[in-house]
């Protein structure tokens, strides 16, 4: 069994931002995020031949464990879409509707976001000797990665990282590395600062020497004076980092992998047939 996690709010931005708000629906609504979505399905329907796929979502306007241990986490974010805030949103619940026409769920959980879905999707099937493969361009994933579980960039030329040696060449450390690696460095995407002092190079070494933040606390003497001064004033802040950076893989979801519906779309499907199956027709080409 093969199963594809697709991040579903970062697969549709990709499309609201590259494709034309001229591709509309037959309200005369712009539909190009569901459209690029659903392309992006057709194609990997056609290459890779997944028995299964899933569509994982975040909430938006539901605050996250995350948020709640750290006021800050995503504070520099605004709404997707920016002045486009509405529209985007509007596509979203689109693709939510479209896709479970085709055996496809669009999964939620709130208080946790689509990471932890995919996570915990992909660590049962690994468990239980499956294939899962996470279609995102989030590097935060980059840590799941491990037998049975890789992830795939998307892009005009797709690239998969499916061993430790992949992420060591994209991000300096192993997928085990990758949480104390960030937790240290922190990571600008999510508004996580990192702890003063320690840039992306020393947290790599860091994270080589000794695999673990308990393993870096435990060698403090071994340390170069700055940065352990700074591990040793941030020790908290750096346990809290690595809360917020670790995937959850242990959610109660909706669906169960054994459960799964099989992927209804064909690659001999069109984008604008499956969208008018689903309810969503497009507006007719112009003559």
């Amino acid at each position: 069994m093969t199963i594809l996690l697709l991040d579903g709010h970062n697969l549709l931005f990709r499309s609201f931002t590259t494709l034309p708000d001229s591709i509309i629906d037959a309200s005369g609504r712009p539909i190009n995020a569901v459209y690029g979505l659903v392309a992006t399905i057709i194609r990997y329907v056609r290459e890779r031949e997944p028995e299964h796929i899933v569509a994982a979502f975040d909430i938006p306007e539901i605050p996250t464990f995350r948020h709640k241990l750290f006021p800050n986490y995503q504070a520099q974010r605004g709404p997707l879409g920016g002045d486009r805030a509405d529209d985007f949103a509007n596509q979203v619940q689109v693709a939510r509707e479209v896709l479970p026409h085709f055996g496809i769920p669009a999964l939620t959980a709130p208080g946790f976001e689509a990471d932890d879905i995919m996570g915990t999707l992909a660590i049962r099937m690994a468990e239980a000797g499956k294939d899962a493969t996470i279609v995102t361009t989030d590097r935060d994933a980059l840590q799941l990665v491990r037998p049975h579980v890789a992830i795939l960039v998307p892009g005009k030329e797709a690239r998969e990282l499916a061993s430790v040696d992949d992420v060591v060449a994209r991000m300096g450390v192993r997928p085990e590395g990758i949480v104390p690696f960030k937790a240290l460095a922190g990571d600008s995407s999510d508004n996580i600062p990192g702890l003063p002092g320690i840039g992306s190079k020393t947290a790599a070494q860091l994270v080589n020497d000794y695999g673990t933040l308990d393993g870096i606390y435990e060698h403090l003497d071994a340390i170069s004076p700055r940065a352990r001064r700074s591990l040793e004033d941030n020790r908290a802040d750096a346990l809290l980092f690595e809360r917020l950076v670790t995937i959850q893989t242990g959610l109660d979801l909706a669906v169960k992998p054994e459960s799964l519906p099989p992927v209804a779309v064909s690659d001999a499907d069109s984008i604008r047939d499956i969208l008018a199956r689903a309810g969503h027709p497009m507006a007719e080409r112009k003559a």
